[in-house]
């Protein structure tokens, strides 16, 4: 047989030039006198076929096409023998020829691209270079034992493997594929072919280890299993989960991966494997934080059959719990750990209303379950308030007020029981209700925090006389200063109210023979007494003519001095110097008289803190030792809020 050179050239003025075959060794024998007009004939069918053109043989097509085929072997390489000329014209200017065992195809861009085998027939199911792969970019490259091949397109990729299949990969999962390592990455080869849901929503292609994904809208992302494996269990893109829309992203600590679907998220953990994340779960989890944020990764699916039909997922930082007509929220830390406590949803707290509430007072956090609450401050810690508690609570503002955050649980005996806070206590008691009791700190605590019902003038000292009821006598006596702006506890004493106990707001005290102590916020100007124990207050030395006046006339409720003895008008010598010493020592309380309000006849006077502790006839009465010590640090314009618990602090 000739060799390919010797072909004779066709003559271009008589006829359209042609590349010419070279015979195939099937075909023509070594003596064989075929003309090679002949050849150029047959060359002629394929063009006029296929609706190309035929080109010169010095064109830049064919030359490469030609120079590509004789690198492979020409005709005794892996593609035989050619079968017909180059065809030009093709898209984007191409030509193509066609071989024994294959084609070679050429544009200006690509170069010469052989394709044959498997990877030929699945191109050339996909419309060669008039379809979505385009022109073939690069030769195939195979690993060591030709198990896996692939082939590089302008639109993508074919890859073949054994016992897997040949399929084409193109845009977008060709981009996917090749940025996840391609055939070599955790992908591995397709494994099937592009496969498209009905009405348009996505498009799915399956590889070795996990399929590519596009969803309209939303692009084109890697789903590896068990991902896939989790995805295809809830019905694709037309199930619970949608479409994914983002690729895999793992903790930086490494404790697990995420990724993202339309509707929900499957989550990956190492010794727990995947769980899915949706609905309003995957809402609460989301404003959390997700994989990073403190609930952290799931460790169970949804669980239900609650109580009163109630469900939640567990994650390894806390849970999300649902209740029908209460919707879904977190519980954590020791939230979670109080609200177990208490026997979580089927307990005394019930399912949980709201998410952690931080910003209170005091930067506290709160949680709202259905029958209480639970409380967390700094320094205190976790604690639960419920039932009368959080009623009774609630009604003195709660933490606003003076008794502050709870700093311990309700705890009983007998038929009593009991719930502390920082300011106080709440006691319930069998057959007799609730009742609440201030400490000396919450008394403090109520100046700063605005709990009271009667204003300290922000007087550099405040005390308080308060008793527990109306109709009681006993009276605790607590002095709070202040230091740096915020009332502190001094110290705190027992005393006695009139005998009769505090009036209620607002109702006079007059006429001294009913025997009531007044509510209300009173300045303290003016001390008394038979020597001056070193007050800062104004003075009055008593003597033997030293009255109080109690007629109602210019003296009433003033002090004065008088030889005449005359009820009601009181001989304060006669007081300071009986044996039980009342007015050895004491303090004006400025109510019903200046600088605090003008005088109203017959509606009470001398309203005093004296020495001498029991009950009296409307006065404040202490040890002699602690009116002295009251005296020692009193300042002029100091305050006394006095009355019954519930009628002083909000």
């Amino acid at each position: 047989m000739q060799p390919a050179e010797s072909t004779a050239p066709v003559d271009s003025s008589s006829a359209p030039a042609t590349v010419t075959a070279t015979p195939s060794p099937s075909s023509a024998s070594p003596d064989s006198t075929e003309a090679p007009t002949t050849s150029a004939t047959t060359a002629q069918e394929s063009p006029a076929a296929s609706g190309t053109a035929v080109v010169e043989a010095s064109a830049p097509g064919p030359d490469a096409i030609e120079a590509e085929w004789q690198r492979l072997g020409g005709a005794g390489g892996a593609l035989g023998n050619a079968l017909s000329a180059a065809e030009c014209g093709l898209s984007q200017d191409g030509c193509r020829r066609l071989f024994q065992n294959g084609k070679i195809h050429w544009t200006a861009s690509t170069g010469a691209v052989a394709t044959s085998g498997n990877i030929g027939t699945v191109w050339a199911s996909h419309k060669e270079e008039a379809g979505r792969l385009g022109y073939p970019v690069g030769s195939v490259s195979c690993n060591q034992n030709a198990s896996t091949c692939q082939q590089s397109f302008q639109g993508g990729f074919i890859a073949s493997a054994t016992n897997v299949g040949t399929f084409a990969v193109y845009a977008p999962y060709s981009s996917v594929w090749t940025a996840y390592g391609a055939a070599a990455g955790r992908l591995g080869l397709p494994s099937a072919a592009e496969k498209c849901d009905a009405g348009g929503g996505g498009c799915t292609q399956r590889f070795q280890g996990g399929s590519i994904v596009w969803a309209a809208g939303h692009g084109t992302v890697a789903l590896y299993d068990p991902y896939y494996s989790m995805w295809a269990a809830t019905g694709m893109g037309a199930g619970k989960l949608g479409y994914p829309i983002s690729n895999e992203r793992c903790t930086a600590s490494g404790t697990g991966c995420v990724q993202q679907f339309q509707r929900g998220y499957v989550a990956w953990t190492p010794g727990v494997g995947t769980t899915l994340v949706a609905g309003i779960y995957a809402s609460v989890w989301t404003n959390y934080g997700g994989e990073s944020g403190r609930l952290g990764l799931p460790t169970a699916p949804e669980v239900c059959g609650l109580v009163n039909r109630g469900c939640f997922q567990q994650f390894s930082g806390g849970s999300i719990y649902w209740s029908a007509g209460n919707g879904a929220y977190a519980v954590y830390s020791g939230y979670a750990q109080m609200w177990s406590q208490y026997g979580k949803e089927a307990g005394r707290l019930g399912y949980p209303l709201s998410n952690e509430q931080c910003g209170l007072s005091g930067s506290g956090c709160v949680q709202v379950f259905q029958g209480g609450y639970v409380y967390w401050a700094q320094g205190i810690g976790f604690h639960a308030v419920y039932g009368v508690y959080a009623q009774m609570w609630g009604s003195k503002r709660a933490q606003d007020g003076a008794l502050g955050y709870p700093v311990t649980e309700e705890s009983c005996q007998s038929s009593t029981c009991v719930q502390r806070f920082e300011g106080g206590y709440i006691q319930w008691t069998a057959g007799q209700g609730t009742s609440l009791r201030y400490s000396e700190w919450g008394y403090c605590r109520a100046l700063n925090v605005g709990a009271t019902k009667y204003s300290g003038a922000g007087a550099a000292r405040v005390s308080f006389a308060v008793s527990q009821a109306y109709g009681t006598t006993p009276v605790t006596f607590t002095n709070c200063v202040k230091r740096d702006g915020r009332y502190v506890h001094e110290w705190t004493a027992g005393g006695y109210a009139g005998e009769s106990g505090f009036a209620r707001p607002g109702v006079a005290t007059g006429p001294t023979t009913g025997k009531y102590s007044p509510t209300g916020s009173y300045s303290i100007t003016l001390a008394f007494g038979l020597s001056n124990p070193g007050t800062s207050l104004p003075y009055q030395t008593l003597n033997a003519y030293s009255r109080w006046g109690g007629r109602l006339n210019s003296n009433y409720n003033k002090y004065f001095e008088s030889s005449a003895d005359i009820f009601p008008d009181e001989n304060m010598w006669y007081y300071a110097t009986r044996p039980s010493g009342d007015y050895r020592q004491g303090a004006v309380i400025n109510y019903n008289r200046p600088p605090d309000s003008n005088i109203v006849m017959d509606a009470g006077f001398a309203i005093f803190l004296h020495a001498n502790p029991v009950p009296t006839w409307g006065c404040i009465s202490l040890s002699e030792a602690n009116v002295i010590r009251y005296l020692q640090s009193a300042s002029y314009g100091d305050r006394l809020i006095m009355g019954v618990s519930n009628d002083v602090f909000e």
